[in-house]
């Protein structure tokens, strides 16, 4: 009797076990993971000397935006300045959250992303900048 019940314990653990490892599809971080053409990126909230050239609508043909897979987490955004038709490209890194994710640059620090809109082509979030009035919504594609 004892090895029966140790024999149905041990399939019964065999099975939740089974079950229980899924692939993470669903979570954000598994969806936005890949390359995203940015189609355009409207930024607000800067003020004073860098509100003419901070502020407005950015990106070109050839800007993206790639949340990369591997452990360190990082994103890689290359944009385009409309105005100067100067392109920089920042390294920083994401991690996601229950309805969206957190994005850190050197360049403006961590950002606040709450997603818009995601499906496997269209994915459209809007980033507050910690700590300003500063918030850039990104449409990007695949």
């Amino acid at each position: 009797m004892k090895a029966k019940i140790t024999s149905l314990c041990l399939f019964i653990l065999t099975a939740i076990s089974i079950v229980s490892c899924k692939k993470d599809d669903e979570s954000v971080k598994a969806r936005i993971i890949g390359k995203w053409n940015v189609n355009k990126v409207e930024v607000t909230g800067y003020t004073g000397t860098e509100a003419a050239t901070k502020n407005g609508t950015f990106g070109v043909t050839g800007d993206y935006m790639d949340f990369k897979a591997n452990n360190d987490d990082q994103v890689e955004l290359r944009l385009t300045n409309p105005l100067t038709s100067q392109s920089t490209t920042n390294i920083g890194t994401y991690i996601g959250t229950q309805d969206g994710f957190n994005m850190v640059f050197a360049v403006d620090g961590s950002s606040y992303c709450t997603i818009n809109t995601l499906t496997e082509t269209k994915l459209t979030f809007t980033a507050k900048i910690d700590k300003t009035n500063v918030v850039k919504v990104y449409t990007l594609s695949r």
